[in-house]
């Protein structure tokens, strides 16, 4: 796949419209290239806002039972292997027990997600990352930021692969009403910030001297600015 053809299946990807193929051709790159991870955050970043007006709705429990006996007959097989075991664990079906074989499936499920994000965060160096809403992008030559938080933190996202200019460093604003105040400098992946923050905020971030502007607002050039909207 050409260099221009990663934008797309990196698009195609988050939207779910790739072929088995290009998905697994997509799965394989994000784990060995940098650079397309980062191509498919974007998008992620961007397509984000279109869940923003619409409710999760939790299906029904009884439609995965309906889905298996269209697909396989009644009973619903009994799947081997430790995905099979983790079902019945999750849904209490293992000895019949009802609610406390359920609650056991469930702490064991918990236990296991958790010593799976442990072990990606040790192996892999993977950050954590907690949710937010998408709320805006800070674009510049060589630098592009996605930001999600909501009104009480900020998640600042970096997406772009060029370093800090020698002897020079990145530095985040938050501009309301006329006042500016710092929001530290731009860490080389992500930066988490607590800050109160409100609709018809500004982001910005500005070049500085290396450990920041030696004044109260950017010493530096502005190199690009984004309003909050609606939390």
């Amino acid at each position: 796949m050409t260099e221009d053809e990663t934008p797309d299946l990196a698009a195609d990807y988050v939207l779910g419209l790739a072929s088995a193929e290009d998905r697994a051709r997509a799965e394989d790159r994000i784990i060995r290239d940098p650079a397309f991870a980062r191509e498919v955050e974007m998008w992620q970043a961007r397509f984000s806002e279109l869940n923003v007006e619409f409710a999760a709705i939790e299906p029904p429990s009884a439609v995965l039972d309906r889905a298996e006996h269209r697909l396989f007959g009644a009973p619903a097989p009994q799947r081997g292997g430790v995905f099979g075991w983790l079902r019945r664990a999750a849904t209490g079906r293992e000895d019949g027990s009802g609610v406390a074989a359920q609650r056991r499936g469930v702490s064991v499920l918990l236990g296991l997600a958790v010593a799976a994000v442990v072990a990606l965060v040790a192996i892999w160096g993977v950050p954590l990352y907690r949710p937010g809403t998408h709320l805006a992008e800070l674009a510049a030559p060589d630098l592009q930021i996605a930001v999600r938080g909501d009104s009480q933190r900020l998640v600042f996202r970096r997406l772009s692969d060029a370093p800090d200019p020698e002897g020079r460093s990145y530095q985040l604003w938050l501009i309301r009403d006329g006042q500016v105040a710092s929001l530290g400098l731009l860490a080389p992946r992500t930066t988490e910030v607590s800050a109160e923050v409100r609709a018809g905020d500004v982001l910005a971030v500005s070049l500085e001297p290396a450990g920041g502007s030696p004044v109260a607002g950017p010493s530096g050039p502005v190199l690009a600015t984004a309003q909050i909207p609606s939390l």
